[in-house]
This record gives C-alpha cells, sequence and structure tokens, in this order.
C-alpha cells in the first residue's frame, strides 16, 4: 500500500513539473513576441503601440522554477537580446 501511495504522489509531482514548464513555455514565448512588437513600435516611433505592448509584457507573470527543473529536457530557456 505505501508504494501506491509513493506511486501517486511522484506521478503528480512530475504531472504538476510538466505542468509548471508548459505553462512557463507560453509565458516565455508570449514575453518574447511582445518585446519583438515593442521593438517595431519603436523603430517606427510608434509610442501608443509601445506603450500597450509594454503595458501587455508587464501582465505576464513571472513563475518560479526550481533549479533542478531547469536541467529538464522540456525547460524553455525564452530570453531575448532585447529588453526594455
Amino acid at each position: 500500500m505505501r508504494w501506491v501511495a509513493l506511486f501517486l504522489l511522484l506521478g503528480c509531482t512530475s504531472t504538476h513539473n510538466l505542468k509548471l514548464l508548459e505553462q512557463d513555455r507560453e509565458n516565455k514565448e508570449l514575453e518574447l513576441m511582445y518585446l519583438k512588437e515593442m521593438q517595431i513600435a519603436q523603430e517606427n516611433n510608434d509610442q501608443e503601440a509601445f506603450n500597450y505592448f509594454f503595458q501587455e509584457y508587464m501582465k505576464i507573470p513571472r513563475l518560479v522554477i526550481p533549479q533542478n527543473l531547469k536541467n529538464h529536457k522540456k525547460y524553455f530557456r525564452g530570453g531575448d537580446r532585447i529588453k526594455y
């Protein structure tokens, strides 16, 4: 019975970890999209568009990813050279 409980606990944990990594990837991809739009707006001197995308960018939640998950094959590094 102990093994069944342990298996269920570990199974839930890895499912939780995969969902966390998936949500982190979605957030980072959205960040990259907004950063690109901000860059385009800046190149076109479009302050209104820049402000809009900046506000949307700031709404994206930052997830705390445990260090051990950063080595997982599904971890998305994200990032870009463009930071505002």
